[in-house]
């Protein structure tokens, strides 16, 4: 019966498609001029503090002719302009340069290596510019922003998928579904996730193979006998066919987070008798249960929603309680959420609001903020960051284990002081949470200590100790670090990487990385001094070397050793260059962070990793749901638990854009698209719009990918049905005005009739290949 188990529980596992369609829409407003679209779109998000890394004249790409200036020079914004403009107009293959360079699609390929994807938001900045400047139609149909939102707020151009758990929400997910009394380690065996922007639960990144497979059929039969083990806590009912459905209702309800549909009890029952006639009444549960846990109703989390029109749709009670429930406890919902989805008491702002606060105060929301705090600062690579012993005996794992509490601690203490406390608090605390083996460490006096907290620890008051604020503690400070000496790179980069949300690029290919033999009377600024005098190193390291070298008071393993040891202080001097709102010169970690504690960077920063986190996305600080949170958090004055409560009150929580719920079936394969009105005569013709020609020997297949009414999406599907390979080029007529496309380039050839071309990959076509390509259009 073990081979029929496995068959049904991998026959449910993958029956259901996990991926959702992207969709767009636009705007009839007008737009801005060309050179404030470069501006607010493409120069001061991204240009000004990525691309210049390597794209200046002392950069790893001065001698290419994409050369921009400084920010602060006279001028710089117009003459980067036209710079970026003549890139956009020069093409290859009929692709601009500007799209092909950055996203690695180059036949030469980039430098920088791959830094833009096609599917983010600063893609279809940098397509919606190189549009403009070529003079594209429909390149100014509207602002971005207007083109980004729909009337209900929601985000056309943003993708939504059904999210996996992560091994986090796995194993929290079963220790409450099985009653366990201890912590579930079925998750940590699974294989980890990618990880994006530091984030583990990034959806359109995780992937089902073979291997996730075979280890998530382990842990769900051994969940299932863990579960019939306990089956007293799930059912009290006599054995035999009525209990077992009683269990397959209850116990599937917990599992799908929603009342079972009759198909599925009916399926389950039918398992059961099949496993239970042969092998008894445990044995039928043991199967079910573990074709349950291999349900994408289990594994994946719904947010489908139902449709109100138009490719809007509206999520269900049901589906808000797990949304809330992994977002503030990353485990499934408690009685309480099941009652209110139940009842239909979870879908207005209000109800969600006081529901995310509840949670939010539970203790049962810690483990989340641990979780979100770990992955933000990058603290789980503190246990296995290398520190030479001969140096550091005394940074023993209890050491390493009590720094990463220190922080977690300090955060959580901060979300849950009274007033809801606000992100400058993060920086400008001048009191830790310390157990005595850290405060030994960090050679804390004890007259600081004061009582102790539920962790374990002691609270300390650190003024007059050099330290305060969390970028003193230990945790990042050593993390952050050589095996033997502090790193201004590595800390630098945290701050402008995960605070100032500014990615920066790789290393240029085949550059020697390598520092000076380790002198240690010698400072780290002169041992760093290569960076700013290599042409291939400055231009990236000066975003941040001179942040990095504020920390040098704390050495390698986070003790604060203001003076050299020939006695002399050391030189903490640093600045922070080339961020849009946060710059400056400062000395030492505390005026850092009072520079981070004002900055609006930082605060825009820190919504946009709360959105990547709570909604598993991997979005740009351009997108809809993007700029409504960061106001919202603007608005709240920086507050954070008022930050985690509106992430609740966003259209993007209870609403997703998708596709039409009775899709139309795919027209045929004419080479045409067809329209919802009548031929319009066109001027001068005397008779109906011509049918567009299509070279011969293809075949082109379109299909609906969505349709607001405004406007609508299509994919195309071109077959080379010759005998030969060929270049392939069609024509179709288009409703409307294309606005964006995707694996092709167009032009307008007549009124309604589109030209389509392939691109370099995709092009050209051996007899009986394939190349798929889309565009969207505003009616």
């Amino acid at each position: 019966m073990l081979t029929f188990r496995r068959l049904v529980a991998l026959g449910a596992l993958f029956s259901t498609a996990v991926f959702l369609p992207a969709c767009t829409a636009s705007s009839d407003a007008g737009c801005p001029d060309d050179l404030e679209f470069f501006r607010t779109q493409m120069w001061e998000p991204t240009m000004s503090t990525q691309c210049i890394a390597c794209h200046s004249a002392s950069g790893a790409a001065k001698g290419t002719r994409m050369v921009l200036l400084s920010p602060d020079e006279p001028g710089a914004l117009e003459e980067n302009f036209m710079t970026v403009r003549a890139m956009a107009r020069e093409k290859v293959d009929g692709t601009s340069l500007l799209l092909l360079k950055p996203t690695g699609l180059h036949p030469a390929g980039h430098g920088g290596g791959k830094l833009v994807a096609q599917t983010s938001t600063l893609y279809t900045n940098f397509q919606r510019f190189a549009d403009r400047v070529n003079g594209t139609p429909g390149a100014c149909d509207g602002s971005l922003q207007q083109m980004a939102c729909t009337p209900e707020g929601l985000d056309p151009t943003a993708r939504r998928q059904l999210r996996m758990l992560t091994r986090f929400e796995y194993d929290n997910t079963l220790k409450d579904l099985l009653y366990l009394d201890t912590e579930s380690k079925w998750g940590q065996a699974l294989p980890a996730e990618e990880v994006v922007h530091g984030f583990d639960n990034t959806a359109d990144a995780r992937a089902v193979g073979q291997l996730l497979t075979d280890k998530l059929l382990t842990a769900s039969e051994q969940a299932a006998a863990a579960a019939v083990a306990k089956l007293s806590r799930h059912v009290s009912c006599a054995p035999g066919e009525a209990c077992a459905r009683t269990y397959i209702q209850d116990f599937g309800a917990r599992a799908f987070r929603a009342p079972l549909a009759a198909e599925d009890l009916s399926r389950y029952q039918t398992l059961y008798a099949s496993v239970a006639s042969e092998d008894g009444y445990l044995k039928g549960l043991e199967a079910v249960t573990t074709a349950m846990l291999l349900s994408p109703h289990f594994l994946y989390r719904s947010e489908l929603g139902q449709h109100q029109g138009n490719g809007r749709y509206v999520l269900s009670d049901y589906e808000l309680a797990s949304e809330l429930s992994y977002l503030f406890w990353g485990s499934m919902p408690d009685a309480d959420l099941f009652a209110k989805a139940k009842a239909g008491q979870l879908h207005t702002p209000e109800q969600l609001a006081a529901e995310a606060r509840r949670m939010l105060a539970s203790p049962r929301s810690r483990p989340m903020l641990d979780h979100f705090v770990s992955q933000w600062l990058d603290l789980e690579k503190l246990a296995q960051t290398p520190k030479d012993p001969s140096l550091f005996a005394d940074f023993t794992p209890a050491v390493r284990a009590a720094m990463k509490e220190e922080t977690l601690s300090l955060f959580n203490s901060v979300v849950r002081q009274e007033g809801g406390g606000h992100l400058a608090d993060l920086f400008t605390a001048e009191y830790t949470y310390a157990s005595d083996t850290l405060a030994a460490f960090y050679r804390l006096p004890t007259s600081l200590a004061g009582s102790t907290v539920s962790t374990g620890s002691r609270r300390w008051e650190l003024t007059g100790t050099g330290r305060g604020g969390i970028l003193s503690h230990g945790s990042i400070l050593a993390t952050q670090a050589t095996a033997q000496v502090a790193s201004p790179v590595r800390r630098g980069r945290l701050v402008r990487e995960r605070l100032l949300c500014q990615p920066l690029p790789p290393a240029p290919p085949g550059l020697n990385l390598e520092l000076p033999t380790v002198d240690p009377g010698m400072p780290n600024r002169e041992r760093f001094s290569e960076h700013s005098s290599n042409p291939s190193c400055s231009a990236c390291h000066k975003m941040m070397d001179p942040i990095g070298f504020g920390f040098e008071q704390f050495n390698s393993v986070g003790r604060f050793e203001p003076k050299l040891a020939n006695g002399t202080q050391v030189d903490a001097s640093g600045e922070i260059l080339a961020s849009p709102s946060t710059q400056g010169t400062f000395t030492g970690v505390e005026e850092l962070q009072d520079k981070l504690a004002d900055s609006p960077d930082v605060q825009q920063c820190f919504s946009l990793q709360w959105l990547r986190f709570g909604y598993g996305v991997s979005g740009d600080d351009s997108t809809c749901a993007a700029t409504q949170l960061s106001e919202r958090f603007r608005q709240s004055a920086t507050s954070i638990p008022e930050l985690l409560v509106s992430l609740t009150q966003l259209p993007r929580f209870t609403q997703r854009w998708g596709a039409v719920a009775a899709m139309p079936a795919p027209p045929p394969p004419t080479g045409t698209i067809p329209v919802p009105t009548p031929p319009e005569t066109v001027p001068g013709t005397g008779g109906q719009t011509p049918q567009p020609p299509t070279m011969g020997g293809v075949q082109v297949s379109t299909k609906v990918q969505d349709d607001w009414g405004g406007g609508y999406c299509h994919n195309v599907k071109v077959t080379n049905t010759s005998s030969s390979e060929t270049n392939w080029r069609i024509s179709l007529q288009v409703e409307g005005t294309i606005f964006n496309a995707w694996n092709a380039t167009y032009k307008l050839t007549g009124a309604g009739v589109v030209e389509f071309t392939g691109v370099d990959w995709n092009g050209r076509l051996s007899p009986g290949n394939s190349a798929s390509f889309g565009f969207c259009a505003s009616r």
